[in-house]
């Protein structure tokens, strides 16, 4: 399939045409299908004649198993409730057929359902067929009771009944005694015994005991000697026309970890299990192409298979299809929408279908958000005892509290302890994190270590940096030593998160010696990575600090890792340049490695070059650099997916046209890296026509696959309506899922407390805007210090408190932020402190002026023409402004206008000029101005001037310029 074919040529259409070559063709394959398809059609009809139970079982059988859709179309299509109702009705005879009747329809139960009174009914139709000698049953009974399904477990009952059954002659109850024998030489007989009787049985024709072989080799062990002996007995299985065996075999050879891996064995096996009737092969084969191609399968090959998997109506084939056809235009979402609503409506206990849909309906993916729905779904999975269901219905019903009731935030908190105690990472995570939150369950600090330590034993760096966290902002940062050794297991892990977290540590000191160079060295260490929070804080940190010394020591343990080997570090020292500055530095940094034969270097010099506004020989030494990269980085998707978007950015078409092809095959590989980056790019039409729909759809595809920059994105663009309609309460709840999953990120912390502040997709509440400022501001954020400081000026959300308001502004100005310094200086001068200060409102605004900020030039010469806080200076005051006009402020030409206007020394030709200046730069009272003026004029020229200049203040927003422009209207409408 590719972007250049009718994207949907309609499905029933693509089929038609395949099917049409295929009947041309009449190869023996397809002769084949037909046969077997009109076989299983006249033993159904045979059947369906008779109606003694014998019969009945059969007919049952046979729709348990499924039937072929067409003679075009291999794959089964289950019909077990029709099933059921034919063994119910056998089974209400007796007779011979009863014990192998109950064994089949007690598989049924329990293949499908999971609530008490099934599993009772299918117990109970167990030990009758076992009290009548079927040694299934009793198998089958045994296996029910080592797991402890329907009751208590009791294993010595379970090996009773697997010797039972064993005595019968029953193979696998050989192999499961073997298991559960802590004697190694009676373990030894009975997998003799078991071994040997199902030998005999696969040698007489049974495909299932050839493919319980091959499973007993396959997991007992993972030398080439045992799974060659498993390959052998699949593939007598597949020759006996097991469909399960061929499934089984594409697994083992396409696995990444089998010394045996064949991939192209791998999908002749997936094809033969598809032509036996396997949809869960026909979905590997449709999936492939947009699945990292692994299996070689070609796109129309894909296609058939899809669209026979669609025939069958499963609800797992209709979400992969619906997933698959969203990739391509409007056309294909729209018939995406229509896949997911009949899956919907056919809902059945399939899991994975079952989490897929919840999943989609949640998250708004393709169709209609709906969490009620959502949480339905994640219910029905959980009825099989699935973790990952469990998980996912707390993690909605947490996330969405707004839309739950009490009942099931503590069902929510149940199901969620459940996961996390069988070893669920992420529910452990999550359950620490409700308890730190006291969010459905009693805050717990020492019960949510606990978590997060589980969660960290088995290696989760998000454990480790929770862990971090809580020993971070204990006791005033004397457990700082264990945080450090939480972050850094983080960072080893290549979390940027971690080392940003570190490099604050050591930025600011906190329960650890300052050390700015150290910071400096996990700040580059974090943007080499990829973390843009990383150059922030370096920015931050060098206009903070600025001193060569904290430099050149993070220099030199730089260049010492350079020396080292560390690939990573001239990427780090060049974006430590960066922030300095130094770009001719960094250019020769990432061009020294990049020489050296580092793709990693060449590509981030590509994108150097990239930057801003590139000359043709820069272009030039970008398209090389990236080239190099390509070919060096060939295989690794993540960094062919940056690659490709780079291509994007450079001016001519075959750039474009290569760059967009790269990323829709990444897509179509399920790629999140390439999904987010293709959705920024038609987002916002960088090198590619704009698709906001498609985008959407494709950040959405992205967020699925766990992608948290892509959430981000989106909900970005939802709050502000950056390329998609504004939606902020689409953007609040992508804010909240991403603090679910990482409450320690300040931007996440900022965003949920702007939203609260001004009601912006949820109801407003101060009181939580100002804990999530304090949240951001604590961690040394300075826009959450500002947001905070602002609070507690204002009283918004906290008490009015104004040494806390001048502390938080104070920490943000020194961190760089001109706007707190300009804040501070309000503060102090508002009143709303408790005291005006001028004088020291004056030197916030000096410390924000002379850092560049226009605002705070403006306040800085108001009082040095006033005296106020500082001795006055006319000629001081004068510069300032013309320094702040210089750089555009339209609200310093007008005040400089005034000085003219109106000062000790008037003049009216520069007044005239300033006056201009500032009406052309859009300043309303200077437009307002400008219209009185050409008013007062008798020319009908001076009156059409009047009248433009109070239309622009009017637009501009000056309510005396819209009164006036009324009243000129309203004077022309007159009759003179």
């Amino acid at each position: 399939m590719t972007k250049s074919q009718p994207l949907l040529v309609s499905t029933v259409a693509l089929f038609a045409l395949l099917l049409s070559s295929a009947v041309q063709a009449q190869d023996p394959a397809n002769a084949e299908l037909q046969a077997r398809h009109r076989a299983a059609m006249a033993k159904m009809e045979e059947l369906r004649q008779r109606t003694d139970p014998a019969a009945l079982v059969e007919r049952a059988q046979l729709l348990q198993d499924g039937i072929p859709i067409s003679e075009a179309n291999p794959l089964k299509a289950r019909r077990l409730d029709e099933a059921e109702r034919l063994y119910d009705q056998a089974l209400a005879v007796p007779g011979v057929h009863w014990p192998s009747a109950g064994v089949r329809q007690a598989k049924l139960i329990l293949s499908r359902d999971k609530d008490q009174p099934s599993i009772q009914k299918a117990i109970d139709l167990l030990r009758r067929a076992a009290a009548m000698q079927n040694h299934e049953a009793a198998f089958l009974l045994a296996g029910l009771m080592e797991a402890g399904i329907g009751g208590k477990r009791d294993i010595e009952a379970a090996k009773n009944l697997y010797q039972i059954a064993l005595r019968s002659e029953h193979g696998p109850s050989g192999l499961a005694l073997a298991r559960l024998e802590t004697d190694p030489a009676k373990a030894t007989v009975f997998a003799t015994q078991g071994l040997r009787l199902l030998f005999q049985e696969a040698r007489q024709g049974s495909a299932e005991a050839a493919r319980t072989l091959a499973d007993h080799y396959r997991t007992t062990g993972d030398g080439p000697e045992r799974l060659s002996a498993a390959i052998e007995w699949y593939q007598r299985a597949i020759e006996l026309g097991d469909a399960e065996a061929a499934l089984r075999l594409g697994r083992l050879r396409v696995d990444p970890k089998s010394p045996l891996r064949q991939p192209q064995e791998a999908r002749n096996a997936f094809v033969k299990a598809a032509e036996r009737g396997s949809i869960e092969a026909a979905m590997i084969l449709a999936e492939d192409p947009y699945n990292g191609a692994a299996l070689g399968v070609q796109n129309s090959v894909a296609e058939l298979w899809l669209n026979r998997a669609i025939e069958t109506k499963a609800p797992r084939a209709l979400v992969l299809a619906a997933e698959i056809r969203s990739q391509y235009g409007e056309e294909g979402r729209a018939a995406a929408k229509s896949l997911l609503q009949e899956a919907l409506q056919r809902a059945d206990d399939d899991v994975t279908a079952l989490l897929a849909l919840g999943r989609h309906v949640r998250d708004g993916v393709l169709i209609d958000r709906d969490v009620p729905l959502a949480l339905k779904l994640f219910d029905r999975a959980s009825i099989s005892d699935n973790t990952t269901a469990y998980y996912e219905y707390a993690r909605t019903a947490l996330s969405h509290q707004d839309a739950i009731t009490e009942g099931t935030l503590q069902s929510a908190i149940d199901r969620l302890r459940n996961a996390a105690e069988r070893g669920h990472i992420k529910a452990s995570v999550a359950m620490g994190d409700a308890l730190l939150r006291g969010q459905g369950i009693p805050e717990s600090q020492a019960a949510a270590m606990e978590w997060y330590r589980r969660a960290a034993e088995s290696g989760s760096p998000a454990a480790y940096i929770r862990l971090g966290d809580v020993y971070a902002g204990r006791s005033a940062g004397l457990e700082a030593p264990r945080a450090l050794e939480w972050y850094r297991k983080a960072a080893e892990a290549n979390s940027s998160i971690a080392m940003v977290r570190l490099g604050k540590m050591f930025n600011e000191g906190r329960g650890v010696p300052q050390d700015q160079a150290l910071a400096a060295t996990w700040f580059s260490r974090a943007a080499a990575a990829g973390s843009g929070a990383a150059m922030v804080e370096l920015s931050s940190l060098y206009s903070r600090a600025g001193g060569p010394g904290h430099f050149n020591l993070a220099r030199d343990a730089l260049e010492k890792a350079i020396r080292a080997g560390d690939i990573r570090a001239p990427i780090a020292l060049a974006k430590l340049y960066l922030v300095r500055g130094e770009r001719t530095l960094a250019e020769m940094t990432l061009k020294r490695s990049a020489d050296g034969g580092s793709a990693e270097a060449a590509l981030n010099l590509a994108e150097l070059y990239l930057s801003g506004q590139a000359t043709a020989e820069q272009l030039s030494a970008a398209r090389r650099w990236l080239a190099f990269a390509e070919k060096s980085m060939a295989g690794d998707d993540d960094q062919a997916s940056r690659i490709a978007s780079m291509y994007l950015r450079l001016p001519d078409a075959g750039s474009i046209e290569h760059g967009s092809s790269a990323l829709e095959a990444l897509v179509r590989k399920n790629n999140a890296d390439a999904m987010t980056l293709l959705a920024t790019a038609l987002l916002q039409g960088s090198g590619i026509q704009r698709d906001p729909i498609r985008a959407e759809a494709l950040f959405r595809r992205a967020i699925q696959l766990g992608h948290d920059g892509a959430r981000f994105i989106l909900a970005k663009a939802y709050r502000d309506g950056e390329g998609l309609p504004r939606d902020p309460a689409r953007a609040f709840a992508l804010y909240r899922e991403i603090y679910s999953e990482e409450p320690g990120d300040t931007k996440i912390q900022i965003a949920l407390g702007d939203a609260y502040a001004r009601g912006e997709g949820v109801t407003p509440d101060r009181r939580l805007a100002a804990e999530f400022y304090a949240q951001a501001a604590r961690q040394g954020d300075p826009d959450g210090q500002v947001r905070l400081g602002t609070a507690y000026l204002y009283g918004a959300g906290v008490d009015r408190d104004s040494q806390k308001s001048d502390h938080w502004f104070s920490r943000a100005g020194d961190a760089g932020v001109i706007e707190a310094k300009v804040q501070l200086g309000n503060a102090k001068l508002s009143g709303l402190a408790a005291n005006v200060d001028a004088e020291g409102a004056f030197a916030s605004y000096l410390r924000a002026a002379e850092a560049g900020s226009q605002p705070a030039m403006i306040e800085v010469a108001r009082a040095l023409m006033k005296g106020f806080g500082t001795l006055a200076d006319p000629a001081l005051a004068k510069m300032w402004l013309e320094r702040a006009a210089a750089l555009g402020s339209p609200d310093a030409m007008f005040e400089l206008h005034r000085l003219y206007d109106l000062g000790t020394k008037p003049n009216a030709r520069e007044a005239e000029r300033w006056l201009r200046q500032a009406a052309q730069s859009g300043h309303a009272a200077a437009m307002y101005r400008l219209a009185i003026r050409s008013q007062q004029g008798a020319s009908e020229q001076d009156k059409a001037t009047a009248r433009e200049w109070f239309e622009k203040a009017a637009q501009a927003g000056h309510s005396q310029a819209a009164k006036a422009l009324q009243r000129l209207v309203a004077a022309a409408a007159e009759p003179e």
